[in-house]
């Protein structure tokens, strides 16, 4: 998968470490548009990047002015997709096959999920919380009935854990 990062110029400049990240990307570049100079990271070989890609956004701080794009479609949650981002990561540093379905159970028993009886294998796809309408997207949501289009809604569906 292609996933790309664009960064302003300014806050490259505020951050250097954000080009040293960027320049562990398949291609970088500066472009220009109208807000001005933007720093372009493409890795084409997402998601076996996303420390990669990871790094890079935890050096960006803020990800309000990031713009990230999968297969060129934006991404529209960045906090969420990097939440994904360190959870893919971190599903590498154990043993066990089971760690998407351990994590959706902490999140139920632990109350941050309402649905108790939710049976999704993944914490950040829980088809009750993305029912409720949070953001200019909960009519997409709502009309989502099958996992796969929960996980395009939810913006993980790039994950190889999920087996869609």
């Amino acid at each position: 998968m292609r996933l790309s990062v664009a960064i302003s110029e300014a806050r490259v400049v505020r951050a250097p470490a954000l080009l040293q990240w960027m320049r562990t990307a398949a291609a970088y570049w500066v472009e220009s548009d109208e807000e001005g100079a933007l720093y372009v990271a493409v890795f084409n070989d997402f998601p076996k990047s996303v420390e990669a890609v990871a790094g890079l956004l935890s050096e960006a701080d803020d990800l309000r002015g990031v713009r990230i794009a999968l297969e060129g479609r934006p991404i529209v949650n960045r906090a969420s997709f990097y939440e994904s981002l360190l959870c893919y990561g971190q599903s590498f540093r154990v043993s066990s096959e089971s760690y998407c379905r351990r994590q959706a159970m902490i999140m139920r028993d632990d109350g941050s999920c309402a649905d108790r009886a939710c049976a999704s294998p993944c914490w950040l796809i829980c088809s009750a919380c993305l029912m409720r309408p949070r953001d200019q997207r909960s009519a997409q949501r709502a009309e989502a009935s099958s996992f796969a289009e929960l996980a395009r809604h939810a913006e993980i569906e790039w994950c190889p854990r999920l087996h869609l």
